[in-house]
Parts: structure tokens; sequence; C-alpha cells
């Protein structure tokens, strides 16, 4: 993919670009550089031009001196799409994405033109989070050994299967994990951003644009029912679980979530 940056008032914001085509823009998860969506980009990239955002402390992104929140990265993917001239787009969200693509609707409605919320979730009141990631929780994770860490994570967020069946994909994931950390003052500001979001009412009956919610049928780290309790507050939504899959269902079955997505993006971006 092609690499580049803009800056911005923190430093710069490093996207990728490949393809032809109507703009489709991904934004990661919580602690991750624009890899999440590495392994679609070989079916997304056959209708659209996909852009990639390594977000705030990530990547090839600059570093960050003070906290934000998931609004300013919702800036930050507006101007990367201002400095590529999209006027339109179509939006994914991973994760914690998720929550940076429901900002960026908030922001800037007309220019959504289709959105995808994966293996995500959203503020009161449709959503409640009794239980939120601390900054205790993530300085005590920082005491592991990296590759203990990574496998811990990779085991947590993928189906129980994936190791066993397909050993190189689940190695993927661990080596993305280890080739892309996150400083750990970083993921503490981060993760204040993310339950900032998370304590904050959202009005989901604002999203008008047609919206595709999925996630993995077995997920244990956002619960798979997210995608059904979207559409309560989302009429129009299409919603499907991806069957031996778990939180990183993206990269489990990557073939057919991209498949899934151009089905779903396909006449609806110009």
């Amino acid at each position: 993919m092609k690499l580049s940056k803009i800056t911005r008032d923190f430093g710069d914001v490093a996207f990728y670009t490949e393809g032809t085509g109507p703009f489709l823009l991904g934004l990661s998860g919580f602690t991750c550089s624009h890899y999440n969506f590495i392994d679609l980009v070989p079916e997304l990239k056959k209708h659209f031009t996909v852009v990639l955002i390594d977000n705030r402390a990530t990547g090839k992104s600059s570093r960050t001196s003070q906290d934000y929140l998931m609004k300013d990265l919702a800036e930050d993917a507006l101007a990367v799409m201002d400095s590529l001239g999209a006027k339109t787009f179509g939006l994914m969200g991973i994760s914690m994405g998720g929550f940076i693509a429901q900002e960026v609707v908030r922001l800037a409605p007309e220019r959504v033109s289709a959105l995808s919320l994966m293996c995500t979730t959203s503020g009161p009141p449709t959503f409640d989070h009794p239980k939120k990631l601390t900054e205790a929780d993530l300085r005590a994770s920082a005491l592991w050994p990296a590759k203990d860490y990574a496998e811990f994570m990779t085991r947590f967020t993928t189906h129980e299967s994936l190791e066993k069946n397909h050993p190189e994909i689940f190695q993927r994931i661990i080596n993305f994990r280890m080739e892309n950390p996150m400083d750990l003052e970083e993921k503490i500001r981060q993760n204040k951003a993310a339950v900032t979001f998370l304590e904050t009412p959202y009005d989901l009956s604002a999203i008008k644009c047609p919206t595709y919610a999925l996630a993995g049928a077995g997920d244990r780290f956002v619960s798979p029912e997210s995608p059904a309790i979207f559409k309560t507050k989302i009429p129009h939504a299409e919603v499907e679980l991806i069957p031996e899959t778990d939180h990183y269902f993206f990269m489990e079955k990557p073939t057919l979530v991209g498949e899934k997505l151009n089905n779903f993006f396909k006449g609806k971006l110009s």
C-alpha cells in the first residue's frame, strides 16, 4: 500500500491507499495500527480505493503528548479524506475503530455513504458497559513478556479452533501484535478516550446511511449480540455473525469477510 502523511495539531497522521474506485476508509481498533484491515485489502481493492489509517501513536503516526477524544481521531480521519479529495466515502470501523466511525458519522453524516460497524459497541442508553479496561489493567499487562502477552491476547480474541486448524493465521496475528507495539502511556491515553466514548450518550437513531453490523459468532471481547442491539436503534441495518470466529474474525476469515463487505458496499458508494 502507498504510505502518505498529513500534519495535524499533534503531529503526523500516516495513512495507506491501494486500489481504484470509490473511497472506502478503514479505522482500526484499540492500540492497533492499520494492520487490522491488511488481510481484507486483497478483496476490497477489487472494487474500491481502500484507505487505512494509523491512529495517533500507532504505526507510523506521531506520538501524542496530551489526552484526546475519539472525536479528535474522527477529525483526523476526515482530514485524511479531505487530503484525498474524497467528498463522500464508505466507512468501516473495527472494535474501537467503530467508536471513531460513529464520531465521523456524528461530525459529517453527509459524507458517509455507507457504514460497517465491526465487533464494536456504543454508548448509553443503548449499550451498558459495567466493566471497562482500567489504567491498572494496562500497567499490569505491561509486566508480561511481549511474546507471552501477544500469544495470550491472540488466544483470547480468536476462535479456539484457529490455532489447531490454521496455525499460520494464528501466528500471523501474533506477529502483527509483536511488530506493532504501543507505548504504555499511549495505551493509557487511548483507553481514556475509549472509556469517555463509552460513557457518553450516543443517539444511534441519527445514523441514516446504509449500515452493516457484523461480529464473530463466538466473540468473547465484545458481545456477539452487539449487531442485533445496533439494529434495535438502526432499523435499516443489516446484521451478520461470522461462524467459528471470535473478536478477530476479520483476520480469522479475511476472504469471506472481504467478500461480504464488498457485497454490502457495492452500489452504495460513488
